[in-house]
């Protein structure tokens, strides 16, 4: 009977709240991009935000009992935004709206709004596999499988596990927020060098909801977790990459999962960090948050047209649609299309930022660094001098993560 309450309590504080916080959120995205996958990472990085704005709160300011607190607040904050997406995806079933959300890539049907959009390809609607995509499909997925298998049953540990996964068993058993040092046991001050990097007070969280030992949960669980999210990002990176050819994309993942697969050829690449200590935060960095940054800059590079302006469609152009209502109601679809095509990634990339915030500090300043080259490449593509607002707006988390961090 514990071990189904364990699992039940990893598919709650894993699955169902993050996937649940991305449906109350997910209308900011474009339709074409509603699939179950894009809404589960919209919701785990809003659920990591929520995380890391409470914990940090608790951490900097309560001295004793620290993450119980903290786990209170969180749990009542977290699943609060998880009803809200269960209460309007109830409220969108009654009405008979299946435009939300989509299951997998393709899935959704071109409506004549979206073959009217300039902003929208029909290729990005229904799309059907051919029989070697399908096994391409096959050999990735056996490959996946096999990685967190071995993850699992090949566990490696190393010396950072004497820090990183102990802080984790502290804060679930002593109910402290790196104010144990993990070495000797004894009382010590905060540790500012570690303590913003709040993915191991999660661990805690989700082992101690769970009832599941830290340890077990950070060796043995995570890698079954991140694993699959890391090749969701890349199926996504994909999808850009090859838009027009969307039967290309199970080869490219192929590709990616050797790599990663074969990758040990130090033990500083990102492929080992992946597969060998894949529940640390700098491991989420190297090959979560990055990936996920540069992805966003796709997305946005995707929707650059001629002249640095995506073009509208404008009723007053079209003869046969004038004075119709459905000139309206396609010209005002455009214009919502067109802002959640613009808000959207930055909207996402703003979330990143903070979820680079939980797992390292290297990933603040790395992150920044990123996303400041990619936004020049952005800006003389595009002509568009908001995306240097865009950019700024989306690194705030960071310049707040340094202001946290400089004055402790």
């Amino acid at each position: 009977m514990n071990i189904v309450l364990s699992a039940l309590g990893l598919v709650l504080w894993l699955v169902l709240v993050p996937f649940f916080i991305g449906l109350a959120f997910n209308f900011i995205l474009p339709r074409p991009r509603r699939t179950a996958g894009i809404t589960f990472i919209f919701g785990f990085l809003m659920y990591m935000a929520v995380f890391e704005v409470v914990a940090i709160a608790c951490m900097t300011r309560i001295v004793y009992d620290a993450f119980s607190i903290c786990c209170r607040f969180f749990m009542i904050a977290s699943l609060l935004l998880a009803l809200a997406g269960a209460a309007r995806t109830a409220m969108l079933l009654f009405r008979g709206e299946k435009s939300f959300l989509t299951l997998f890539p393709g899935e959704a049907h071109a409506q004549a709004q979206d073959l009217m959009n300039p902003r929208s390809d029909p290729l990005m609607f229904k799309l059907d596999y051919s029989k070697e995509s399908l096994i391409y499909w096959g050999i990735f997925f056996v490959i996946m499988i096999f990685q967190m298998v071995m993850s699992v049953v090949m566990a490696s540990f190393d010396g950072d596990d004497a820090y990183y996964v102990v802080e984790s068993l502290l804060a679930q058993q002593a109910g402290v927020m790196n104010t144990i040092l993990p070495y000797t046991g004894s009382s010590t001050s905060l540790d500012i060098r570690h303590a913003l990097a709040v993915i191991t007070m999660w661990i805690g969280f989700v082992a101690k909801k769970s009832d599941i030992h830290a340890t077990i949960l950070s060796h043995s669980i995570m890698p079954l977790f991140f694993i699959p999210m890391v090749y969701l990002v890349y199926v996504e990176i994909g999808r850009v990459l090859f838009r027009r050819r969307q039967h290309v994309i199970p080869v490219f993942m192929v590709f990616i999962a050797v790599l990663m697969m074969f990758g040990n050829v130090s033990i500083y690449t990102p492929a080992t960090f992946f597969l060998m200590r894949t529940w640390q935060g700098k491991a989420l960095v190297a090959n979560l948050v990055f990936p996920m940054i540069i992805w966003m800059f796709l997305w946005m590079f995707e929707d650059i047209k001629p002249g640095g302006k995506a073009p509208v469609f404008d009723n007053k152009d079209s003869s046969l649609m004038k004075r119709t209502s459905v000139a309206e109601d396609v010209a005002r679809y455009q214009r919502l299309s067109g802002k959640r095509e613009r808000i959207a990634p930055w909207a996402i990339l703003w979330l990143v930022n903070m979820f680079s915030g939980v797992c390292s500090s290297m990933g603040v300043i790395f992150g920044s660094a990123l996303i400041g080259l990619l936004t020049l490449i952005l800006l003389f593509f595009s002509k568009r001098w908001t995306v240097l607002v865009g950019a700024f707006l989306c690194i705030l988390p960071n310049l707040a993560y340094l202001a946290v961090y400089f004055s402790l």
